[in-house]
């Protein structure tokens, strides 16, 4: 089966990616996508846009042929009561959320503490993806994740980007098999997300997609695959 989506991409806006948002939307295209998501960190992150690039989401077309643009952010969680970067009544106006937790926005903490602030930020019904939680930097208890994830409706992400071997991440392959084994346990769902920085990785999942098939990881609990998944990942009606 071939992924239909990719909901964690970043462009130059970023300030550390390398590619515009026309040429990520001609990589989508490329790939055959019909859903490609725009997910600029928030302004906590050095170098990120500020609060008026996600208020002015307005002016960018959704509808390249085929292809569905979603305009979102990934927000960075900033504490472990779930405190995300941008005003409430930004997110509401968000395509989509991404909650994230990046060393530059949140100081990493105990295991207690990283999973109390994802939870928290789980929480938030703006928000619907977990970016990320691979990340050895910041430890997680898997099991209370997951059941959480589960609970609030909220897709856990499966980051190829956290695979590369220059990947600043520690312990993502060992972090992955361990959260990929509890969502098969608890029957929670996952999202593979390229967390592209530059347009030729868009869509492209080699890396992760060794290891769905090494642990023989269930296609149903995938959402990449099935159109009408989208309607579960976003905050707009399509």
């Amino acid at each position: 089966m071939k992924s239909i989506m990719d909901l964690h991409t970043h462009t130059i806006a970023s300030g550390h990616g390398y590619s515009t948002l026309q040429e990520n939307i001609m990589e989508a295209q490329r790939m055959g996508l019909q859903f490609l998501g725009l997910s600029e960190h928030g302004p906590a992150m050095p170098g990120g846009p500020h609060e008026y690039f996600f208020s002015n989401y307005k002016c960018i077309p959704r509808q390249y042929g085929n292809l569905r643009l979603l305009c979102g952010i990934e927000a960075n969680i900033t504490d472990d009561k779930g405190g995300l970067d941008l005003p409430e009544h930004l997110l509401e106006r968000m395509d989509y959320v991404i909650a994230s937790m990046h060393p530059p926005c949140v100081t990493p903490g105990g295991r207690e503490y990283n999973t109390r602030a994802s939870i928290k930020a789980m929480q938030n019904p703006m928000v619907k993806i977990l970016g990320h939680p691979d990340d050895a930097r910041y430890p997680l208890d898997y099991d209370e994740l997951v059941r959480a994830a589960k609970e609030e409706g909220v897709a856990l992400e499966v980051n190829n980007s956290s695979l590369h071997p220059m990947a600043p991440r520690m312990g993502a392959k060992e972090n992955i098999e361990t959260l990929l084994s509890y969502c098969m346990k608890y029957q929670a769902s996952v999202l593979l997300g390229t967390d592209s920085h530059i347009s030729y990785t868009i869509g492209k999942y080699d890396a992760v997609m060794e290891i769905i098939e090494s642990v023989q990881f269930p296609r149903a609990l995938i959402l990449n695959y099935e159109p009408e998944n989208i309607h579960g990942l976003v905050n707009i009606k399509l």
